[in-house]
């Protein structure tokens, strides 16, 4: 199950809102990425922050768009503040980060190489990074 507050991951659907409990679309990408793919979607962010409130424990990287921006924001507080440990990956020291016991630094979209998704999933053209960032593009090897 996916437990991806680190990156914000949209855990109950593939890439372009295709739905996770879709047999038809979960073969398609079982077939494409060459794995057994679980056909139970993954939790939401507010059931994400439920785990440290309930069990009083866990761990969590974060990286990207602050979870303090969801609608019921001390609900949220009071989860990490329960976590064992929080490490934070962000271009600015957010709300979030403040409440982490390790800040790690990260680069925006425009300091990387690549081709991007954007939100509503279309893909621009590729970009060159224009300068030779300070913070890692990615810790987890991007």
């Amino acid at each position: 199950m996916c437990r991806a507050l680190a990156i914000w991951v949209r855990c109950y659907v593939y890439p372009a809102y295709q739905s996770v409990a879709d047999p038809n679309i979960r073969q398609k990408f079982e077939t494409a990425w060459g794995v057994n793919l679980d056909d139970k979607p993954g939790l939401t962010i507010t059931e994400i922050m439920d785990g440290p409130i309930r069990e009083n424990q866990g761990n969590v990287y974060h990286r990207g768009k602050s979870p303090l921006s969801e609608p019921d924001a001390n609900h949220t507080i009071e989860a990490l503040r329960k976590l064992d440990f929080l490490v934070v990956q962000d271009i600015f020291m957010t709300e979030t980060a403040k409440e982490a016991d390790v800040v790690l630094p990260a680069v925006s979209f425009a300091e990387k190489d690549g081709t991007f998704t954007k939100y509503r999933t279309s893909c621009p053209e590729k970009c060159a990074k224009p300068s030779n960032p300070s913070g890692r593009a990615s810790w987890t090897g991007g």
